[in-house]
């Protein structure tokens, strides 16, 4: 982890870019509060007609095949069924994960076994996050990046560990350590999502609220 008052290596509070999705809940809420710190947003789409960003950046052709591979790959591991329906919009998720060097996820840890918050089961012999999230995620994790989970059920942050290969919960929030990271969560954020994005970018910008 790069530690942001290094001299040596030090992190430009003035020139951070989230790459993002523009969805509502987690993107939202990344981009809105980002915002107040001076944090550039690029929230990637494509060929969609509705995208509630302001910060809408089109994806090219070849970042959306690459995306399809990226899923592809991704789902060996979740191992979902009828994807295909999904794929404009899972693929372009690519994008976030390419042009970042870590990710910041809010929503909820499934261990083996233990079923969604839309009745499925992870069928996957890892721990994995719920939802279409878990994409975004496990892209950044085959691509060894370094993946912090807000887990907004437990109240918890967590961070991937490629020792053994799960989430290990972390005591401290996580900061931002590179110019470029990605945001990414679930659409049905709650209050205690909120306040870990709030809290992720306090504790960067060192500027704590009352």
């Amino acid at each position: 982890m790069i530690d942001i008052f290094n001299k040596e290596n030090k992190l430009d509070l003035t020139n951070i870019t989230c790459h993002s999705g523009g969805a509502t809940g987690a993107d939202f809420f990344f981009e809105a509060i980002g915002s107040e710190y001076g944090v550039t947003t690029k929230a990637y789409s494509y060929k969609t007609g509705y995208h509630m960003s302001e910060n809408k950046v089109e994806i090219s052709d070849d970042d959306y095949k690459e995306g399809i591979v990226e899923i592809n790959n991704a789902n060996k591991i979740l191992t979902r069924s009828n994807i295909s329906k999904y794929m404009n919009l899972l693929a372009r998720n690519w994008a976030q994960v390419k042009y970042s060097d870590e990710i910041f996820a809010i929503g909820r840890i499934l261990k083996p076994g233990d079923r969604g918050d839309r009745g499925y089961y992870n069928r996957s012999k890892y721990e994995v996050v719920d939802g279409g999230t878990s994409y975004s995620v496990m892209m950044g994790i085959n691509h060894m990046k370094t993946v912090y989970v807000f887990d907004q059920i437990k109240v918890k942050w967590y961070r991937w560990s490629y020792i053994s290969k799960s989430f290990i919960e972390i005591e401290e929030t996580p900061i931002i350590t590179f110019q470029n990271f990605a945001d990414i969560g679930t659409r049905k954020i709650n209050t205690e999502g909120i306040s870990a994005i709030k809290d992720v970018y306090d504790s960067t910008f060192k500027q704590k609220r009352s």
